[in-house]
């Protein structure tokens, strides 16, 4: 897992290199919504776009991690079915239920049955290198996601296209990586005795996600998030029993909405008075998308770290395959 976070800037690059030989139908079909199935590390490629396209794309842009496919999916719904292995039970039971309504479907997959499928009935499909933990493979599921929104006339930027945009955050996070996993070792170090809460400005919730997948998966530890100004109205109420125990990380972007920024400021001090840990990084980047990328890295270093601070294996995920087990002894 080391490797595979360490080697995390060249994965985009290589990403980015072969989305430019895969060819995607030219003309744009119509649509008016475009909905991403998938699950965990497979999944999360979903929720970062529908963030990262939300105040940019022309349809409603939605994620679903479910068997099910919302109502309102049809012969004019975009699906776009995300699954690493292919084999994802959840995803490809939406998917099956997506195709019954006459939904337009594309896949993202390295193989298995969705690859197969995909053969079958000639759908757009884009495909990675398989053979890796899901979640490791974040920057093939953002890119291959970003080529087909692109494809389907939805970019993050007008001014950057979208494969350029990639490269350029693949040299950011070299650049970077250094002060990256200097950070992430304080963090990590604090991390191992306090419970983590992670906060950011609402639009940011898709990378918050991402970090609260890789403490549970990589550092086998229990991580909650929330998000501004959301948490003022509820969470905020509970901080009447912080206390020392806690870490209150705050992710922030140039993108945080003024008066967003105003109740972090006031919340901090809150936090800090409670007796917890309270600690913010701001992203580097010159779009959102680096912004947004030089946090996950963050993120997956500061996971890592922890987990070899405490001790675990990070690529083990054995109640998971547990889980699988069973689940197929009932089928």
């Amino acid at each position: 897992m080391r490797e595979l976070i360490a080697s995390f800037p060249n994965q985009l690059s290589s990403a980015a290199e072969s989305m430019s030989t895969q060819t995607l139908p030219a003309s744009t079909p119509a649509h008016d919504r475009i909905l991403v199935l998938g699950m965990g590390g497979s999944g999360i490629g979903g929720r970062f776009l529908s963030g990262l396209l939300g105040d940019k794309a022309r349809v409603p842009i939605a994620s679903s991690h479910d068997y099910r496919v919302p109502a309102w999916v049809g012969p004019s719904t975009i699906v776009i079915a995300c699954s690493y292995s292919g084999n994802t039970e959840e995803t490809l039971t939406a998917l099956e239920a997506a195709v019954a309504r006459g939904a337009q479907v594309r896949a993202l997959t390295s193989g298995g049955k969705l690859g197969e499928l995909a053969s079958l009935h000639g759908w757009p499909v884009l495909k990675v290198p398989g053979g890796h933990p899901p979640r490791s493979q974040f920057g093939w599921a953002v890119t291959g996601l970003l080529h087909h929104f692109s494809a389907l006339g939805h970019t993050p930027s007008t001014e950057t296209p979208v494969l350029e945009d990639i490269h350029a955050c693949a040299r950011l996070l070299k650049d970077t990586q250094k002060k990256t996993i200097d950070l992430a070792k304080e963090w990590a170090a604090l991390l191992s005795g306090k419970a983590p809460l992670l906060y950011a400005d609402a639009a940011l919730e898709p990378v918050l996600i991402r970090w609260r997948q890789q403490i549970n998966e990589n550092a086998k530890r229990l991580c909650n998030h929330h998000v501004f100004p959301e948490m003022n109205h509820n969470e905020l109420v509970g901080w009447e029993s912080g206390d020392d125990t806690i870490a209150a990380l705050f992710l922030h972007t140039g993108e945080d909405h003024p008066r967003t920024a105003e109740r972090m400021r006031l919340c901090k001090a809150l936090f800090a008075n409670a007796g917890a840990s309270v600690k913010e990084t701001h992203a580097q980047g010159a779009t959102r998308l680096q912004c947004w990328m030089h946090l996950v890295h963050l993120g997956d270093w500061v996971s890592l770290l922890l987990a070899e601070k405490t001790g675990v294996d990070p690529v083990d995920i054995r109640h998971i395959d547990y889980l699988k087990g069973e689940l197929a002894k009932m089928r």
